[in-house]
């Protein structure tokens, strides 16, 4: 009987051998793999430039509403982009506008010494040159063919990473507002220079004060801290005229650390100072081919 069983299929009985797989079959076998592999390539990179194109799309329009809200604009006014580059081996900064609505823009060349070396037009669409440093850009808002305003994109090391921000001055220089767009700092502490009660000590400066304007650990007076509470939940407009009095009185004084973060508020407010000092010297280079006061 054991004989038997064991001659008819038992566990330890031998497979028959695997028949070779044919040159054809492996060719099958390859081409179903790279199509599968492409295809699936294909649909990674359709979702891709499809999620790269939303988060653009919502990027620029974040902050076109940042920048009317700074400045107060409504439909009537437009914003014109300025991107601006630092070409070294020319030695030279260059300014290409970009219109919103995709029209060719202008490109200015300046020396370092502020001498003009080229104007010309260029496509909204068209790369920078090869070795042009990124300088940050500018935006010059016009309502009805006067000047309504200027925003200045800067960036500034803080205490663990950069801090990347927008600076708007009215037609007068004037900051209307500050807003940190790009930072890592640590919540609770860094984090708190992004908050609108700290960027709202900058509103109401003239920019010929920022040269001197520094950082103090002294302690907020609680009139000036209970007011830029308010800042969130008012409109800005509404919010300078109310608290006039303690803009202008608060506008000589220095800008109040926060407590634990002195490193993140000097970088911020050092930030400012440097962007709104370099478009201010850069403006009157740029105010006679862009409109607006000089």
């Amino acid at each position: 009987m054991s004989g038997t069983h064991a001659g008819h299929g038992g566990a330890g009985a031998a497979r028959p051998p695997r028949p070779p797989v044919s040159a054809g079959e492996v060719l099958r076998i390859a081409t179903s793999m790279v199509v599968t592999c492409a295809l699936a390539a294909a649909v990674l990179g359709a979702v891709y430039v499809a999620t790269e194109r939303y988060a653009e799309q919502e990027r620029v329009r974040g902050e076109r509403s940042a920048i009317a809200e700074m400045l107060g604009l409504d439909s009537t006014a437009t914003v014109l982009e300025v991107r601006q580059y630092l070409v070294r081996d020319r030695g030279e900064v260059v300014y290409r506008t970009a219109p919103a609505d995709g029209s060719r823009g202008t490109e200015l060349g300046f020396t370092l010494s502020g001498r003009l070396t080229e104007r010309s037009t260029v496509s909204a669409d068209a790369d920078p040159g090869k070795g042009w440093v990124p300088l940050g850009r500018l935006f010059v808002a016009t309502r009805r063919d006067a000047p309504a305003g200027f925003v200045i994109e800067g960036e500034t090391q803080g205490y663990k990473n950069r801090i990347r921000f927008f600076v708007a001055l009215d037609d007068s220089f004037r900051i209307a507002g500050v807003r940190v767009v790009e930072h890592e700092e640590d919540p609770g502490l860094g984090a708190e220079v992004a908050t609108p009660w700290f960027q709202g000590q900058f509103v109401g400066r003239s920019a010929s004060d920022l040269p001197a304007l520094d950082v103090t650990r002294d302690p907020m007076p609680e009139d000036w801290r209970a007011a830029l509470r308010e800042r969130d939940r008012t409109d800005p407009g509404t919010w300078r005229a109310h608290y006039a009095a303690l803009l202008a009185r608060e506008g000589k004084r220095p800008v109040y650390a926060v407590t634990g973060a002195t490193i993140s508020s000097r970088a911020l407010t050092s930030g400012v100072r440097a962007a709104v000092n370099h478009f201010r010297r850069r403006w009157a280079l740029l105010s006679p081919f862009l409109g607006g006061p000089a």
